[in-house]
């Protein structure tokens, strides 16, 4: 009996403590928008751009584009937690990119927890751009985020959606991608640069059982773009990047301590 209630009180206190961290976490992640990222026809766009976050310089000229992400408010139906939108006007177009990279484990900060993620190569632009609003309307001033191939945690975590689209429970499964903030420069000199340097994203597949079908339009520093969206694939939050990993246990323990 009273090794049972030993355990028990342990098992309390071990939940309280993560509670602890995960309230700090949520405390210190930066003010960004959630995204639910929808699949799109695709669409083929060339044009000479370098972008240039954290890790260097990219340089891409073939892109496509073939997703689209409204902001969106995210509930934990576990906890009552509320996630509401930021900035209601600010969505994404997702332009596919081919940038091969060196692997990187990097330390991710979001309302999950903290986690080690395996970086690969760079697969993805995103422009920050407006939804149904006739040209010639300017996009939203805000960063641009080039997303990395990635090996995330694995949580089936249920959560709400809520966007212009309506309402969704759907399934958190894996982290797939993450995205650093970048400065863009196209071949005229004009330049995009980093509006916020600590804001990240981190990206996770979602399990979702009722897709449908959306036109819209879209305006990005690209151009102006008649869209059809389908099917929502992933799910992006506000996220911090420490640092990439050196092998030494001790630099993963002082990470996770810095949000105790």
């Amino acid at each position: 009996m009273e090794l049972s209630r030993t355990r028990a009180w342990a098992l309390g206190l071990a939940a309280v403590l993560l509670l602890s961290a995960v309230t700090a976490i949520a405390q210190t992640l930066p003010h960004e928008n959630h995204y639910k990222v929808y699949r799109t026809i695709p669409i083929t766009y060339v044009r000479p751009v370098t972008l240039i976050d954290q890790f260097g310089p990219i340089n891409v000229t073939d892109f496509v584009l073939e997703k689209f992400a409204n902001p969106a408010e995210k509930i934990h139906p576990e906890t009552g937690d509320v996630f509401p939108i930021v900035d209601p006007a600010i969505h994404q177009t997702w332009w596919r990119i081919h940038a091969p990279q060196p692997s990187r484990t990097i330390v991710g900060i979001d309302q999950f927890g903290i986690s080690q993620w395996i970086l690969g190569d760079a697969t993805y632009l995103l422009n920050p751009a407006l939804k149904n609003v006739p040209p010639p309307a300017p996009p939203p001033v805000w960063n641009h985020y080039v997303c990395y191939q990635a090996h995330g945690p694995t949580l089936g975590r249920p959560v709400i959606l809520i966007d212009q689209f309506g309402t969704c429970n759907v399934v958190v499964l894996q982290g797939k991608l993450f995205c650093n903030p970048a400065e863009k420069l196209h071949e005229d000199g004009t330049s995009y640069p980093i509006v916020d340097h600590v804001a990240h994203l981190a990206c996770y597949l979602v399990q979702n059982a009722t897709p449908f079908t959306r036109s819209i339009t879209a305006i990005d520093q690209f151009g102006f773009w008649q869209l059809e969206t389908f099917e929502n694939d992933c799910m992006c939050v506000p996220a911090l990047k420490e640092h990439v990993l050196r092998t030494e246990q001790s630099t993963w323990g002082k990470i996770k301590a810095m949000y105790r």
